[in-house]
């Protein structure tokens, strides 16, 4: 990617900071009228779905988001290759894409960034990012999350993610510029003295990773088992509770910025220096909130105005919103949130033979993905026990074998291998838990949470 074209497409969502609200707002009208002409011209899915409700190229006037029908995961993935805006993209082609190359950086089709995830709900999908889309979420988040500035020496930045396969996370940590940034990237299936070990040497001025993984480092600077001092935390992908907050906040002196991002678009938004909670980018998206106006809380409904390539407009999401009801006092003229309660999933911890632990971090479950796969669950049945359960709908024993391997790899960079035993079990559905009524992708076994002072 041309960096001066980054550069230049920075600059302008450095400037739409300082846009009024009212002004901000005409912008995001006009971008979803863009895309909605864009839509009705390139995509097949979108063209006969509006038709069936009366929506076409000619009546786009006076068209506001809410007469739009919405969409859902299971639509999108039903639909894809009539959804996607290019015929040479397709589903099957992903797939085999996805089977053949887990490299990160090589991309499909030498063009478009592609990413898979079962995510909270359990059920595998797709999403791909051609290169225009691909710059304005690096835009969005070098000038909004990182508050790059060019400088003479390079910035040490370290990310702990899921390293191995084509994720959103790990995608865009390696597509931060070798020129302003000399790059560690640490992944969360490696066992955790190697992590520290690596990361000691290499004394990061950023450091970014998963809440829970960054908790996991908090833990053990807390314990004397690291010693560094970054400038800066971005905490994304998962939801940032407070109690992971504090610690961080505790071990680093630095309190983490939350980085609001999903495969559905790579920078929702971010909270400010002043933490008042997180601005949501609502120039390069829309959101509906169970369609109330400011100050309710609620389901997301996302529309992101930013992808020409797989476009998800009025997509229906399971984080819930709830938005403030006074502005921030930075001044940014993005709609403010309160609050944004994201799936949470607990680490698993598994007992060695030596009597130590390591843990397994949700995104190995949630990132597994393999054609037939409908949906899954990760039991852990016992201290040395994973069981995986698992909803089909092709060939179960060639989908049992993938997702066993993909799982037996993450145990093997972990050491867990040797001690752990996977059972497999094909089921009709997974139900949400009772107790809650929600669904949970991983079930931990108690005691779920390392104890205080017990080092790996």
């Amino acid at each position: 990617m041309s960096i001066t074209r980054l550069l230049g497409t920075m600059w302008r969502v450095g400037r739409e900071e300082r846009l009024s609200r009212c002004r901000m707002l005409e912008v995001q009208k006009l971008r979803l009228r863009r895309l909605l002409e864009h839509v009705l011209s390139h995509s097949t899915f979108y063209r006969t779905y509006y038709r069936t409700y009366g929506i076409t190229a000619d009546k786009l006037d006076g068209l506001e988001l809410r007469h739009l029908p919405p969409i859902d995961k299971q639509i999108v993935m039903e639909h894809f290759d009539a959804l996607v805006c290019d015929p040479a993209i397709t589903r099957a082609g992903i797939e085999r894409f996805l089977h053949d190359c887990d490299d990160p950086g090589v991309r499909y089709k030498g063009m478009y960034h592609v990413m898979h995830t079962s995510g909270s709900t359990g059920q595998p999908a797709l999403f791909v990012y051609g290169a225009g889309d691909w710059r304005i979420a690096q835009a969005l988040v070098g000038t909004r999350v990182l508050r790059y500035r060019p400088t003479l020496g390079r910035i040490r930045y370290a990310f702990l993610v899921k390293s191995c396969g084509h994720y959103a996370g790990i995608q865009l940590a390696q597509s931060a510029s070798r020129l302003g940034f000399k790059r560690l990237v640490l992944s969360i299936d490696d066992p955790i003295d190697r992590t520290l070990e690596r990361l000691q040497r290499f004394q990061p001025h950023l450091l970014g990773g998963y809440p829970s993984g960054l908790a996991m480092l908090a833990e053990q600077q807390l314990q004397g088992n690291l010693h560094i001092l970054p400038r800066k935390i971005i905490a994304s992908g998962e939801h940032l509770d407070r109690g992971a907050r504090a610690l961080i906040e505790s071990a680093f002196a630095t309190r983490p910025v939350n980085l609001y991002a999903a495969s559905e678009s790579l920078a929702f938004g971010a909270s400010c220096p002043h933490h008042k909670g997180i601005h949501l980018f609502d120039d390069w998206h829309c959101f509906e909130i169970d369609g109330a106006p400011g100050g309710a809380r609620g389901r997301l409904t996302l529309t992101n105005l930013y992808n020409y390539t797989q476009p998800l407009i009025r997509y229906e999401m399971t984080d819930e919103i709830e938005l403030a009801d006074t502005p921030c006092p930075c001044g940014w003229p993005f709609l403010l949130a309160k609050d944004v309660t994201g799936r949470t999933e607990e680490r698993l911890w598994f007992e060695k033979a030596d009597g130590t632990r390591d843990c397994i971090h949700p995104a190995v479950i949630a990132t597994l993905y393999t054609p037939g796969l409908a949906k899954l669950q990760a039991v852990q049945t016992g201290p040395r026990e994973l069981l995986l359960r698992l909803k089909t709908t092709g060939r179960s024993e060639e989908i049992i074998l993938q997702v066993k391997r993909e799982v037996a790899k993450a145990l093997r960079q972990k050491h867990l291998d040797r001690d752990i035993s996977i059972r497999t079990e094909i089921v009709d559905e997974i139900p949400n838990d009772p107790g809650t009524g929600k669904y949970k992708l991983v079930v931990p076994y108690p005691p779920a949470k390392l104890p205080a002072g017990n080092t790996p």
